[in-house]
């Protein structure tokens, strides 16, 4: 009897690495790119669904790539926002203190209502609600382009006819 294999390990391990790509500081510079990290966990998420096939597995269609990528940029963006959230209460707010750097290095004039938009930044409060707003936010922009990237993953795996 054929089975479907099961989907939530891979997209656990894809939306872990849009998480670990949205909130390690520097390495979200990825996101860039179109959300160039965010289609590769969504990728990876069918390269790991395509490897545990096993025998007598239904071979993966297009519609197992779409959910696939939905549920990656959902767990993305949880884990991602609670990852993010540790880092701001651990270490600051390291993206903020690194964009100023550039720009002062840059040495570009920049008006006064610039800076006094990074001190409202810096002095803006985490809670509840600015959470949930952001896994939203993120879940969003995360599922689309995760989908984007399964949909790559699709063409690079899908049964040859």
């Amino acid at each position: 009897m054929e089975q479907k294999n099961d989907k939530l390990m891979p997209a656990l391990y894809g939306g872990l690495l849009i998480a670990t790509i949205w909130a390690v500081p520097g390495l979200n510079f990825l996101n860039g790119l179109c959300c160039a990290g965010v289609m590769l966990g969504g990728f990876v998420a069918v390269l790991l669904y395509q490897q545990q096939k096993g025998e007598g597995s239904v071979p993966m269609v297009k519609d197992d790539c779409l959910q696939l990528g939905m549920y990656a940029g959902v767990i993305g963006a949880v884990a991602g926002v609670i990852i993010q959230y540790v880092v701001l209460a651990v270490f600051g707010d390291v993206m903020l203190e690194m964009m100023l750097r550039i720009v002062e290095r840059m040495a570009v004039d920049l008006p006064p209502d610039f800076y006094d938009m990074i001190e409202t930044a810096r002095q803006t409060e985490r809670t509840p609600v600015s959470f949930v707003l952001d896994v939203i936010l993120m879940g969003m922009v995360n599922s689309i382009f995760s989908v984007f990237g399964a949909l790559i993953g699709w063409k690079v795996f899908r049964p040859q006819a």
